[in-house]
């Protein structure tokens, strides 16, 4: 069986989702999808949007992408994110916000003749809980009757298997990781449900000057260079 692909939280990098494709591609995987945020933080959003458009990868609606379309960039624990979205919803192409509009808040395949389920988020709240780890309590308070969980959002790597057999696993993130790794990650499964966590280097640098050049403090986007979240 073939291996597919799973990507999360590109945050309008785009440098690092060209890398992650061209790594993709070159694996000859041809099924991706994406668990969302595809906006936020960084300014090639509107080229992020078309590309996953364009290649019809299917794609969650991430806590960032649901504040551009819900609370006019509003993020209330962030004035940094909320001064971000701000501005791209200012810059926001009508492409670009039709397609966050059709983006489901989760979604379930069948691969390796399992239920697999994915969210940006968690189970108990799809779009923004932060799930730092992963109980067998939590998944049946949930009602959780897949095989394995896929879920993004804390742009950090997991993996954990159950007893039960049942699976969870956070891809990292393609546009800012936070494990002091400054290259854009993403998640392979194969036909045996092994999990292949990838890194691929790319240009951040370009972020940096582009993010510069539209007006925006360095601190913003000076944290990819150490694989940190802003302001650490």
């Amino acid at each position: 069986m073939d291996s597919i692909a799973i990507i999360s939280d590109i945050h309008g990098n785009l440098p690092a989702l060209e890398a992650v494709l061209t790594d993709i591609d070159a694996r000859n995987i041809k099924k991706v999808y994406c668990l969302g945020d595809i906006v936020g933080y960084y300014c090639f959003f509107n080229e992020v949007a078309s590309i996953l458009e364009n290649r019809q990868i299917p794609t969650l609606m991430g806590n960032h992408d649901f504040a551009m379309l819900n609370t006019e960039g509003v993020i209330e624990r962030s004035k940094t994110c909320t001064h971000i979205l701000k501005w791209q919803l200012d810059k926001a192409q009508p492409t670009t916000l039709q397609f966050l509009k059709k983006l489901p808040s989760q979604m379930a395949i069948m691969h390796a003749q399992k239920s697999i389920q994915m969210v940006h988020a968690g189970l108990r709240d799809n779009i923004d809980e932060y799930l730092f780890d992963v109980s067998d309590a939590y998944l049946q308070e949930n009602n959780f009757t897949h095989d394995v969980l896929i879920s993004g959002h804390t742009h950090l790597t997991a993996f954990k298997r159950f007893n039960s057999g049942k699976i969870w696993l956070n891809p990292s993130a393609v546009g800012q990781p936070r494990d002091g790794d400054n290259r854009a990650a993403y998640l392979i499964l194969d036909g045996d449900l092994n999990p292949q966590f990838v890194r691929v280097t790319y240009d951040y640098q370009r972020v940096i000057n582009k993010m510069r050049e539209c007006g925006f403090a360095d601190y913003i986007a000076e944290g990819l260079k150490r694989g940190k979240k802003i302001g650490s």
